[in-house]
């Protein structure tokens, strides 16, 4: 009787740890991934996750060989939020520093309401 209580027990374990969430963006692969330098040292990168994740950027040299050189930055990503929106942040930096711009949401264009996408993407 003790053995098959313990049988139910650990079934029982075994089931609610498998019925736990998992973390989609742990299991997320590279779809795409692209890189590109010339022989001035300007670059083009750019990738795309599984989960919905995709960054651009491109580095330009500035006044090469001059004592003022620098390397002019542009760039954005992108991420789904918790409301399965995907939301866009667009950034440069330059002899000037680095800026980023707030978040740009892309709201869902099919009339789908937010939850249900996030529920969807496994948020």
């Amino acid at each position: 009787m003790f053995k098959m209580r313990c049988l139910y027990v650990f079934c029982f374990i075994m089931l609610v740890a498998n019925a736990l969430p998992i973390d989609k963006d742990s299991e997320a692969k590279i779809t795409s991934n692209e890189y590109v330098i010339d022989e001035t040292g300007n670059y083009r990168f750019s990738f795309e996750t599984s989960n919905g994740i995709t960054r651009d950027e491109i580095g330009t040299i500035v006044n090469k060989g001059q004592p003022n050189e620098y390397i002019s930055v542009k760039g954005r990503f992108s991420y789904i939020n918790t409301e399965g929106i995907q939301e866009f942040v667009e950034y440069s930096a330059d002899e000037n520093g680095y800026t980023i711009s707030p978040p740009i949401r892309e709201e869902p264009i099919s009339g789908v309401p937010p939850s249900l996408v996030a529920s969807l993407l496994g948020k």
